[in-house]
């Protein structure tokens, strides 16, 4: 059993297999967008900023954490993509801690 923990920033979306999303993908990330996946357990994200925590690792955020000047673009990014996979509606981006049990 494999336990990681990821600090992103992204949206939750339904769960998919990986396929699904490497041609929409290719097709922002050729645009310029910042933009990959996350799944982790029975959960998949759309994630732009994406680091995996290990055991025994922390990170200390602060308001300042959330000052991003990229986050603009980054929500534009993310939402065309959740368009692009189907979805009428993406919930509104953020910071997300994502628990892997696999």
């Amino acid at each position: 059993m494999r336990h990681a923990t990821y600090y992103a920033y992204g949206i939750r979306i339904p769960y998919t297999h990986p396929d699904n999303f490497e041609g929409v993908l290719r097709a922002l990330r050729a645009e310029g967008g910042r933009i990959d996946y996350l799944l982790a357990s029975d959960m998949a994200f759309l994630v732009t900023e994406c680091v995996e925590m290990e055991p025994g690792e922390f990170k200390v955020i602060t308001p300042r954490s959330f000052e991003r000047p990229e986050r603009a673009a980054w929500d534009r990014t993310l939402h065309e993509a959740a368009a692009l996979l189907g979805l009428a509606e993406s919930p509104e981006p953020g910071w997300i801690l994502v628990p892997d049990l696999s």
